[in-house]
């Protein structure tokens, strides 16, 4: 699969919201993995692309947007609407308990092993700008339970204070394999105790 390609393409279209440099680190872990079990949670322009280099392997997506996901219906991909309760504001408050992190997807979601998970969603701006949307707390946490043992998380917007904080704790700083353009973090899934850790 020419990954380099099509991402070319993608973005000659304008389309997708990361930049080239992003997007061929992304499909080169994607690409050297394939076929494979491949989660996103967010469904973007760039959905087709991802789900042609992972052809013969398992590419699904998680959003929330049912206006955003019905744009999608005629395109063939494996979706599931999900509802998020969470404010990215309140992220203090909701912490790292799992209770309050429980995420409600579909068992065709949940009994999967993944081998590669993308956190590129829910809508969750925040620091430096203003708090917008759900905020990927619950994503990020539900990334970690679902990806099988030594399994990659790729987690976008790190340069935000709720994705580098719920991603470091979860998935260890030291565990980070890369981090490209100061945004885009590739984690190894390593069990590690996090039972301690609380928000500074």
């Amino acid at each position: 699969m020419d990954f380099v390609k099509l991402i070319k393409n993608m973005k000659a279209q304008g389309h997708g919201l990361m930049s080239e440099i992003q997007y061929l680190n992304v499909a080169y872990v994607i690409d050297r993995l394939a076929p494979c079990n491949f989660l996103i949670f967010g469904l973007g322009e760039d959905a087709p692309v991802w789900t042609k280099i992972n052809e013969g392997g398992r590419t699904t997506f998680i959003e929330d947007d049912k206006e955003w996901i019905a744009k999608f219906n005629d395109k063939g991909l494996e979706i599931y609407d999900v509802e998020y309760n969470t404010l990215g504001e309140n992220y203090k408050e909701i912490g790292f308990d799992k209770e309050n992190l429980t995420l409600t997807l579909p068992e065709e979601v949940t009994s999967t092993s993944w081998d590669v998970i993308f956190v590129d969603g829910p809508l969750g701006h925040n620091p430096p700008r203003p708090f917008k949307g759900p905020g990927r707390m619950k994503s990020i946490s539900a990334a970690h339970d679902l990806l099988r043992d030594s399994g990659v998380c790729i987690v976008d917007d790190m340069g935000r204070l709720i994705e580098r904080t719920y991603a470091n704790h979860f998935f260890g700083e030291e565990n980070m394999h890369k981090i490209v353009e100061n945004k885009v973090g590739i984690f190894k899934k390593v069990s590690r105790d996090r039972t301690s850790e609380k928000i500074k």
